[in-house]
């Protein structure tokens, strides 16, 4: 579904059009973006303790708690 929504309003009706299209995609594959050094990274805890410290600390920065 996610692909057919990204392409419904996509016409190509010229060889070179679809050619274009079909290098970009091509070359999409060959390189994947990568993300640059030092961004920052994401990690998802099940640790209650943990999620109850993040959820104070969310609380507290928007003055909920002190």
């Amino acid at each position: 579904m996610a692909v057919s929504s990204i392409f419904h309003h996509v016409i190509l009706r010229e060889p070179a059009e679809i050619e274009a299209f079909l290098k970009a995609a091509e070359e999409s594959e060959k390189d994947p973006y990568v993300k640059p050094a030092g961004y920052p990274k994401h990690v998802v805890t099940s640790d209650p303790k943990e999620i109850l410290r993040i959820l104070e600390l969310r609380e507290k920065n928007a003055g909920l708690i002190k």
